[in-house]
Parts: C-alpha cells; sequence; structure tokens
C-alpha cells in the first residue's frame, strides 16, 4: 500500500458518545475484574483531534479518545489485581503488549493491551505509594457518523 493510501485508509466511525460509553465500559469491566469501585470523581474523558504519521491535522471532527478513572487499592494488592485484568482482557481476545512489575518502595505495575475489533487500547498502572491504580482507555482515531473523512 503506497504511503498516499495509507494515509487516506478509511477511519472507524463512531460518535464521541459511543465512545466514550464502550470506554466506560471497558473501564468498568477491568475494575470488576481486579474487584476494585472506580472513583466517580476521578473519571476524565479527554478528547483531543487526531494527529497523523506526518504530522497532518484534519478539519472534519476525527477525534482519539483518552478515558481515565482512578480507583483506590493497597499498593500491595496491585500485582494481584493487575493479574486478574489480565486474565479477563486474554479471555475477550485482547493483546497484551506489556505486563511489567517493579518491586520495592516505589513498585509500579503496568499492564498495557489492544482490544482485538474496535482496537481500543487499554492500560492499568498501579502505584503502591499512592494506593490506587490507574484504568485508562484509548481509542483509535475515529471518525463521527455522518462525516466525510478529508484526504491529505
Amino acid at each position: 500500500m503506497s504511503e498516499k493510501a495509507e494515509i487516506n485508509k478509511p477511519l472507524p466511525k463512531m460518535s464521541k458518545e459511543e465512545a466514550e460509553s464502550r470506554a466506560r465500559d471497558v473501564t468498568h469491566s477491568m475494575a470488576r475484574s481486579a474487584q476494585v469501585e472506580i472513583d466517580e470523581k476521578t473519571v476524565k474523558p479527554n478528547y483531543t483531534k487526531c494527529v497523523g504519521k506526518n504530522d497532518e491535522v484534519s478539519d472534519d471532527g476525527r477525534f482519539v479518545l483518552q478515558y481515565d478513572a482512578r480507583a483506590p487499592l493497597d499498593g500491595a494488592q496491585h500485582e494481584r489485581a493487575v493479574r486478574r485484568i489480565r486474565a479477563a482482557l486474554e479471555r475477550r481476545g485482547y493483546d497484551i503488549g506489556t505486563h511489567q512489575v517493579a518491586k520495592g518502595p516505589d513498585a509500579t505495575v503496568t499492564l498495557t493491551a489492544k482490544g482485538p475489533t474496535k482496537r481500543f487500547t487499554v492500560a492499568v498502572d498501579g502505584f503502591r505509594k499512592r494506593d490506587e491504580m490507574v484504568l485508562t482507555v484509548m481509542t483509535p482515531c475515529l471518525l463521527p457518523h455522518g462525516r466525510q473523512q478529508q484526504q491529505h
């Protein structure tokens, strides 16, 4: 595929509301797997414009969503909770990217994975000192329904 064809490849279509709803569902599913409760005051949906491989930005409404939520959890429980999330994601067909555990006083646990169909990326970070986990869902570049994709 030529670079021009790759740049202009059709984008998946989804509204911002649908993307946020799906991200919320995935985040809550991860929380259930980890057996934690999300602190709803910490939920942050952040929409940004898509930036292409060659730094191109279009004005056709395309967007990326990063949806973050925090869940309080004793730092000593992070590793076990992330293992439960990983097992649940694998059962759902997610491709695991990284799973790292750092020990010691600044212990952290990190997991990343990519979804099988909508290609949402998920990340889980546990910070022992803060006794919390951060659950993140990131969408690929999406184009709202009814919008014409700008060509470059």
